[in-house]
């Protein structure tokens, strides 16, 4: 018998177990699926062989799925780096003036701006990201000229934190002396001791200046800001 009779015989043989042409063509070395589709132009196969090429089909389509999400995934992966490299790249040298839009905004978003009907007016800032208090900091020190003795800073803390080693932390981010913070405590009446520990691991940082004058400017600096951005 010729040895592509033979190949046929085997090939249709295969077919009707529900073997796929992926594998008929590897098991048999052949080359071209235009020959497996003539030899099987008028098989008809039986319902179990179906069902196994059905299950093939679909693995199939789920590994073709499952590796383009991964290349999706590592295209995404790779222009988010690019976008965060190009944006920061854009931004040049903080002046002095910028400097000073930025801490009024930073203290428009996060400080008091309400005046007490009782007492005087202070800035208070709060917040608990390192980096946003370390450009407020700059900013009552280069724009305000805020001396270090005037700066009160405040921890709120939870239950079972330490509290040592918070006061350390804040004191290397604002660089005032550990003795120079008060501490004051605090737990919601949702959390129940229940807070996550790695929620909020330093606590919330409030700055305070007591100064009159200072409220007022950092006041006209946002009023400024905001009429100068929305007038045209």
């Amino acid at each position: 018998m010729r040895t592509e009779e033979v190949r046929r015989r085997a090939s249709i043989k295969l077919r009707l177990q529900g073997k796929s042409y992926g594998e008929i063509m590897k098991s048999l070395n052949i080359s071209s699926k235009g020959t497996l589709s003539y030899w099987f132009r008028n098989l008809k196969l039986s319902p179990q062989a179906k069902r196994r090429l059905s299950r093939r089909m679909e693995l199939a389509k789920q590994r073709g799925l499952l590796s383009f999400n991964k290349e999706r995934t590592k295209n995404i992966i790779y222009e988010n780096k690019r976008l965060l490299y190009e944006a920061e790249k854009s931004i040049l040298k903080i002046s002095k003036n910028d400097l000073l839009l930025i801490g009024a905004a930073l203290y428009w978003a996060e400080g008091t701006t309400r005046e007490p009907k009782r007492g005087y007016q202070i800035i208070s800032f709060t917040n608990s990201d390192p980096v946003m208090v370390r450009v407020f900091m700059r900013y009552l020190r280069e724009v305000l000229l805020v001396e270090n003795g005037k700066i009160r800073p405040g921890i709120q803390i939870y239950p079972n934190m330490n509290e040592n080693k918070i006061k350390k932390f804040w004191s290397k981010i604002i660089g005032l002396p550990v003795s120079s913070f008060y501490i004051f405590r605090s737990i919601s009446s949702a959390s129940k001791l229940k807070r996550p520990k790695n929620f909020l691991p330093y606590g919330t940082l409030n700055i305070r200046v007591g100064d009159r004058r200072i409220f007022y400017k950092v006041k006209g600096f946002i009023s400024g800001m905001a009429k100068k951005t929305i007038s045209k």
